[in-house]
């Protein structure tokens, strides 16, 4: 008996995500211009503990879990982090 070929589970795509070298994750375009923060400084930001706001990013709401990134950079300025920082207001309110 051979091994079952897997398949790839697809799913919604919410938010653009780059990769960098220091293994961080950056969500939204990231371009040069832009305002990037931390996950603690937006956590500060919103009020709440930057620890549950990292689980939040880890979740199905955020951009999910993979296990690889522990560091995480939000584009203020695109969309897509907009869109991010609007939803965590709506989950913590």
């Amino acid at each position: 008996m051979g091994k079952k070929a897997k398949t790839a589970k697809k799913g919604k795509a919410k938010a653009k995500v780059t990769t960098t070298s220091q293994s961080s994750l950056i969500i939204g375009s990231g371009k040069a211009g832009h305002t990037l923060a931390s996950a603690g400084d937006v956590a500060k930001q919103l009020g709440i503990d930057s620890k549950r706001f990292r689980a939040y990013l880890r979740s199905g709401d955020g951009v999910g879990n993979d296990g690889k990134y522990t560091r995480y950079r939000i584009d203020l300025d695109s969309k897509e982090g907009k869109a991010l920082v609007k939803n965590a207001q709506a989950h913590f309110a």
